[in-house]
């Protein structure tokens, strides 16, 4: 009878080795075969308040208004002000109290319940690259470094953060990246030298320079579209600023913040009716690159502000 039964369970497992779907853990995560080839630039800036939303500090961010653009001056920050929560709901897509990041130490965090969006885009198609450079490396190194093709963790100033991602978007070194997710962290180090204002010159010099870089990467995007692929070109921030400080979340010059989101041809949310928030970026990149999981959808905070 030991035989028998040994006989039977070996057959089962043989059958199931050769008959059942070694992805069937996937199987949640369905793709558009009409968007899964599209592409995306997220440009995070750490500190930046809304204010300086102005032609003579940020000429370029300030002309995207007249684009076919998302532009939201008065996108929402997470309750807890600081960059790890923020940076963690906007790659995740829900908020705090799920991810469990509620400083930037990211200690006891549920990150695993709760991946950031390259997870799904990796398990749609491997095939496609993902990269993030950032100048804040927790980000990589608690969030991304594990879920995507290129995430390193060495500290970079912005000027490095932007040529590496020129030498990525233009020359392919040292992948052609498909999602690129970048970070500059130079503009908060300014607020907190100098102080969160357009009025202080530390501060106004510090956000024209990462324009120029900004300005820089939409040409790049541009020479793309151009080419025949299709991009998402996406600009947010953590957090904005008062004094030299970040961490009254009361504050609406410091809970308050910016989401733009420009494509030549998508119908967008009018910032008018819809204020975003930091789950929102997600959200929308997976639903512009046509990727649909029942896990991710099921969990997630955010609306994409693409309109059907």
């Amino acid at each position: 009878m030991l035989k028998i039964k040994l006989h039977i369970s070996l057959v089962i497992v043989a059958i199931c080795l050769f008959s059942c779907d070694p992805k069937e853990k996937d199987d949640d995560i369905t793709t558009d075969p009409l968007k899964i080839d599209r592409k995306a630039l997220i440009i995070g800036i750490d500190g930046f308040r809304s204010d300086i939303m102005q032609e003579s500090i940020t000429p370029f961010i300030y002309s995207l208004q007249h684009e076919n653009a998302y532009y939201n001056l008065a996108h929402i920050t997470e309750e807890i002000t600081y960059s790890g929560p923020n940076w963690s709901s906007m790659l995740t897509g829900v908020h705090l109290n799920k991810h469990n990041v509620t400083n930037n130490a990211f200690d006891n965090n549920d990150l695993n319940d709760y991946p950031p969006f390259f997870e799904y885009i990796e398990t749609a198609d491997s095939d496609i690259n993902t990269g993030s450079i950032v100048n804040w490396t927790p980000i990589n190194t608690y969030v991304l470094s594990n879920m995507s093709d290129y995430a390193p963790l060495e500290a970079m100033n912005d000027a490095t953060v932007f040529e590496n991602a020129y030498n990525m978007l233009v020359d392919g070194d040292p992948i052609d990246v498909d999602v690129l997710f970048l970070q500059f962290d130079e503009l908060d180090g300014a607020g907190h030298a100098y102080g969160f204002s357009p009025l202080i010159e530390g501060y106004i010099n510090t956000a024209n320079t990462i324009d120029s870089y900004v300005a820089d990467l939409f040409d790049i995007i541009q020479s793309k579209r151009a080419n025949g692929e299709d991009w998402i070109y996406m600009i947010i921030s953590d957090h904005g600023g008062e004094g030299t400080s970040h961490g009254d979340a009361t504050h609406p010059d410091i809970n308050t913040t910016i989401f733009l989101a420009e494509h030549p041809s998508l119908q967008f949310s009018s910032d008018c009716c819809y204020i975003s928030n930091q789950t929102d970026l997600a959200t929308t990149v997976l639903d512009f690159m046509g990727i649909s999981s029942t896990e991710f959808n099921n969990n997630t905070d955010g609306v994409s502000i693409i309109e059907q």
